[in-house]
């Protein structure tokens, strides 16, 4: 038996009710449910997630623990100003909750000691964040934010190159629904650069 294999993909029609399968069949052609065929549709993923590389301890030995949850409530200061705001508890306290969660990871994975999986478990961003709809767009938003963060906070020039290649691929991981089937959209520090460091660095 023959295999009709077909691309899965928004520019091949689609059926919309059993009308349109029993016309198709009427006209002859292959209908997509039913037919005298099997059909195969192309498998399908929806994103690819590229390598993340976390930071070393440097990072955590310059700022300290103190410096890095600062950082962490301007970034989600700097959030709630923007329509990603929306995805955070109203509640001040629940809030406050979630941002300390997340100063956790950032502690931890900077280099600061196990006090987020000691007490949350593993991260698996994509995961925790499921209940919470985060696109595309708002994974710009939210890098954006970091970049101002990094800015306006003062972060260690010479770390920012590390900082910055670990949580660009890292914000990939949050993106929990789609809006296309087109590939993220990357910012590399060969890009981003020239924003973060000072006219000295740079050269």
């Amino acid at each position: 038996m023959q295999n009709n294999r077909e691309n899965n993909s928004c520019q091949n029609g689609r059926i919309n009710s059993f009308t349109q399968v029993n016309q198709i069949l009427r006209e002859g052609r292959t209908a997509r449910f039913g037919g005298e065929e099997i059909r195969v549709v192309d498998s399908m993923i929806d994103i690819i997630y590229p390598p993340v590389p976390f930071p070393s301890n440097r990072i955590f030995k310059a700022l300290g623990e103190d410096k890095i949850r600062g950082m962490v409530w301007y970034h989600h200061e700097l959030l709630l100003k923007t329509k990603v705001g929306k995805l955070f508890p109203a509640n001040e306290e629940a809030f406050k909750m979630a941002v300390d969660k997340s100063a956790d990871f950032f502690v931890e994975a900077l280099g600061g000691g196990e006090v987020f999986t000691s007490v949350h478990g593993e991260p698996h961003l994509r995961m925790r964040h499921f209940k919470v709809p985060i696109d595309e767009n708002d994974r710009e938003i939210w890098l954006a934010m970091y970049k101002k963060t990094l800015k306006e906070t003062g972060f260690p020039q010479g770390h920012l190159e590390e900082f910055w290649n670990w949580i660009e691929p890292l914000s990939i991981r949050m993106i929990n629904r789609r809006t296309n089937m087109d590939a993220v959209k990357r910012h590399p520090w060969s890009e981003v650069k020239h924003d973060l460091l000072s006219k000295k660095e740079v050269q």
